[in-house]
């Protein structure tokens, strides 16, 4: 018993070492399944004590299960450059039996009678590059000249590079008459990847002008346009805009997930505190009234837009969306693009909308007075409005709708509420560093020194790419409109009055919620001053 004992050991601290090391280099952090590796051992070990040899046998086999277990995982789940199982490898191993044999001959005829599958060079899953009309683009083999399929194949890599590390934004930038630079916005910071030789770029770019349906002739004025990439039953919709420089054309692509991953949970993802989530919640069921939700672009208005569209009961309530361009595709939702070329502005296709009978209406952003003012009489009239408008913070908010010239008892009747948010850097699980913070910094933070052990730093690791950070979250302002705020907009009240009233009606401001995600260790004091102060 005790070699048999000393063997599994043996045989159960190198599955916990190797699943360790595999499952950080394939999927970046080692979820779960190193620490189900170490909790078999402790149960092993307890097994030993308490039920002897039968224990032991009974325990044991929990090893190899395991094992299967994170194999099947990782074999389904792993990038096709990391997977243990490749036909590559399958015929290496045959054919290194049958030249055993003299049959080597014969598995060299078989490899080559099967197609190879479409994969790019880095081993990441095809990317299908689909048209304005639907139709796939996705490099021809054979159909198109090398040099188009050549470009096309790079579009594809540099596409799916982004995905893979989750970019919202890839950037065509020429450096010179020679050399175009390809950045990706990850986390909200842009980030250089790859420099390229001029022609090849024009090619890249000329190709992705093809799919945009733009034309590729025009290099002097600004131009937009729209396809899709689907990789891996992903389906992610694809803006593209180019314009000039003094070296060239430019052009940048705008990544949406079309199918709203993060807007399925509603608003368990969005990283809102449960006192905002509990009155948004509240809110949101009124049969009538408006939310306004507000930030810099980029900040994930849209978002929790679709957030508060996925915590109705769509079924039993007509949603409408009127948006520019649809960034989310729902079911049970009828959405509606705003197409200028088209006169179908926010204004006109609103009136039109009213007229459908809805009962939730999302207004993509408020633009100007006449769609501000349709929006709130429709919030007046037994409907709930949702949208979005750009402002710094909830008080900015107020005094910009006054700006556009909305009547100020207008505001009052229809406004319910005003959230202002900002994304935020989460810090890498992996590597990220603790530190005690000083006196000093505590005390201008306004926090008792002996509430507070340990902030958390970035510091870098493979995982996050050396950035230290790692997806984002975000921070919330809500400012519900009370009875002594609304009484404070017939006198055209500054900033800080409606700041001060907010507060004193419980708003915890944009900065709160940032330094309370410090305090959590979720992410850092220069990632929380750069955001939001």
């Amino acid at each position: 018993m005790g070699s048999l004992w000393v063997t599994m050991t043996i045989a159960w601290a190198w599955a916990c070492m190797w699943v360790d090391r595999d499952a950080r280099q394939v999927f970046g952090v080692a979820k779960p399944w190193a620490a189900v590796f170490v909790w078999i051992g402790v149960i092993l070990l307890v097994g030993t004590l308490f039920g002897g040899t039968a224990g032991l046998l009974m325990i044991g086999a929990l090893l190899p299960m395991a094992m299967a277990s994170y194999l099947a995982y990782r074999e389904r789940a792993a990038p096709a450059k990391a997977k243990l199982v490749r036909a590559d490898r399958a015929f290496a191993v045959l054919s290194g039996l049958a030249g055993l044999v003299g049959l080597d001959s014969l598995i060299d005829r078989l490899r080559r009678s099967i197609p190879a599958t479409p994969e790019s060079p880095d081993g990441e899953p095809p990317i299908i590059l689909l048209k304005k009309d639907g139709t796939p683009y996705s490099g021809g083999y054979g159909r198109l000249d090398q040099t188009t399929a050549d470009a096309v194949q790079a579009a594809q890599r540099i596409l799916g590079k982004a995905i893979t590390l989750r970019a919202t934004d890839i950037h065509f930038e020429p450096k010179s008459s020679q050399e175009y630079q390809v950045r990706y916005r990850i986390d909200g910071i842009m980030q250089t990847r790859q420099v390229v030789n001029s022609d090849a770029a024009r090619s890249v770019v000329s190709a992705l002008k093809v799919l945009a349906d733009m034309d590729i002739a025009e290099r002097r004025r600004p131009q937009d346009g729209t396809f899709a990439a689907c990789v891996a039953k992903r389906r992610f919709d694809v803006r593209a805009a180019s314009g000039p420089t003094n070296f060239g054309e430019k052009m940048s692509l705008r990544l949406l997930d079309a199918d709203g991953g993060i807007v399925r949970d509603g608003f368990k993802g969005l990283g809102m505190r449960t006192s905002v989530v509990s009155s948004l919640r509240g809110l949101i069921t009124r049969p009538h009234g408006m939310l306004i939700v507000t930030g810099p672009t980029g900040s994930g208005k849209t978002t929790t837009l679709y957030a508060c569209l996925n915590e109705i009961d769509v079924l039993t309530r007509n949603v409408v969306t009127i948006e520019d361009p649809v960034e989310y595709r729902l079911e049970n939702i009828s959405q509606t693009a705003v197409n200028v070329a088209a006169d179908l502005t926010f204004a006109k296709i609103l009136r039109s909308v009213l007229r459908q009978d809805p009962d939730v209406i999302l207004v993509g952003e408020i633009r100007d007075r006449e769609t501000a003012e349709i929006a709130m009489q429709a919030a007046l009239t037994g409907h709930f409005v949702f949208t979005t408008l750009h402002a710094n913070d909830t008080a900015t908010t107020v005094t910009r709708l006054i700006e556009m010239g909305v009547d100020i008892s207008l505001i009052e009747s229809a406004v319910s509420a005003v959230l202002a948010q900002r994304l935020i850097r989460v810090l890498c699980p992996e590597c990220k560093q603790g530190y005690e913070p000083s006196r000093e910094v505590l005390r201008r933070l306004g926090i008792p020194s002996d509430r507070v052990q340990q902030f958390f730093k970035e510091r870098g690791c493979d995982a996050c790419q050396g950035t230290g950070y790692r997806g984002r979250t975000g921070v919330y302002e809500l400012m519900m409109l009370d009875s002594e705020i609304r009484s404070l907009l017939v006198g055209r009240p500054s900033l800080e009055a409606v700041r001060g009233a907010a507060r004193k009606a419980g708003m915890r401001t944009m900065w709160q919620s940032a330094l309370y995600k410090v305090v959590n260790g979720e992410t850092s004091l220069t990632e929380a001053e750069r955001v939001v102060r």
